[in-house]
């Protein structure tokens, strides 16, 4: 899958183990998507490697069922070796120069950012696409501080790459994001502390709008 595809997802899915019990990441993955997510982020945190690797091969699975973009958190070598579409970064991990040396160039790279100015080092520093939050409170990024609030989503949204808004949004607030200019969202809980994730997604999605993105 060329990168081709980052540029129209609009609505992505940030897996969480916590946020999805009582399902399994796979369940809510094929619910999700189902309901017109585009591309998956398969984020594991607090659990050894072996279990992140054994987790993260079953959502491969799924995704490539589907045909949706699968994106591995971290790990660059398990992104590797689960033919990712796509590797997802943060301020934690090595320089995206280095990873990418790692991983060659059939995988994106994107970055997790914290505000317009370090999304757009990352852009220039050849991360494919960047997510920007948390916009609004949430409590997946109490550690990276206050929300940014929506008046990030224009200058973010002028950046010369694709950026993804992350952090709080949810059904009630997906449309102000595009108002504000913001044409991609990802959502953790919005999709999966519900009860019904199809359902959830197809209301986020038809928040969102259709059509052609640049």
């Amino acid at each position: 899958m060329a990168h081709d595809w980052i540029s129209p997802s609009r609505l992505w899915l940030v897996l969480d183990r916590h946020a999805a019990e009582p399902r399994t990441l796979p369940e809510v993955t094929r619910l999700a998507v189902s309901g017109g997510v585009d591309a998956v982020l398969c984020r594991i945190k607090d659990a050894p490697e072996a279990d992140v690797a054994r987790l993260a091969s079953e959502v491969r699975e799924a995704c490539r069922e589907l045909r949706v973009p699968f994106v591995m958190s971290h790990f660059p070598d398990l992104a590797v070796s689960l033919e990712a579409d796509a590797i997802q970064l943060g301020i934690a991990d090595p320089p995206i120069q280095e990873v990418r040396q790692l991983i060659g160039s059939s995988l994106a790279v994107g970055f997790s950012t914290h505000g317009v100015g370090e999304a757009q080092d990352c852009l220039a520093a050849g991360a494919d696409y960047v997510f920007v939050g948390p916009v609004f409170p949430t409590p997946e990024k109490l550690k990276y501080g206050p929300p940014l609030g929506l008046g990030v989503v224009p200058d973010a949204a002028a950046l010369p790459g694709p950026v993804v808004f992350i952090g709080g949004i949810n059904l009630a607030n997906a449309s102000s994001i595009v108002q504000a200019g913001g044409l991609r969202v990802a959502a953790i809980g919005a999709l999966q502390r519900v009860a019904d994730p199809r359902a959830a997604a197809m209301a986020l999605a038809a928040e969102l709008g259709s059509g052609r993105l640049p």
